[in-house]
């Protein structure tokens, strides 16, 4: 996929899904928030990935402030059984614009027949 279709598509869907993208954005902390969501304590999370304690609250604390690395955070969402995600998304894409509606991107598709 190029380039330029990849952020068209990825403009497009972060438009239509605005009011989740907002809720999305406003959270602090990724591993916070799944572990709990998973019924972990930081005990729990520290035995799955083989780290102290104390090291799970390091880590939210440093994730929090933007400190934690992305090999961690893989690591972290892999013993929470999540898939670890990093986008950059086009700030265009962020504007609320009541009059531009969600356009969505045209793609060709080959069908193959001939």
């Amino acid at each position: 996929m190029s380039d330029q279709r990849f952020f068209s598509r990825l403009e497009y869907w972060v438009k239509a899904n605005l009011v989740a993208w907002a809720e999305i954005i406003q959270q602090k902390s990724w591993l916070r928030a799944s572990r709990l969501a998973h019924g972990l304590k930081g005990v729990d999370m520290a035995r799955r990935m083989g780290v102290s304690p104390a090291r799970i609250s390091m880590m939210e604390s440093d994730e929090a402030r933007g400190a934690l690395t992305l090999n961690m955070m893989r690591k972290a969402a892999q013993a929470l059984d999540c898939e670890f995600v990093y986008a950059v998304i086009p700030k265009n894409a962020l504007k609320n614009d009541k009059n531009d509606q969600a356009k969505k991107p045209r793609i060709r598709v080959d069908q193959g027949y001939e």
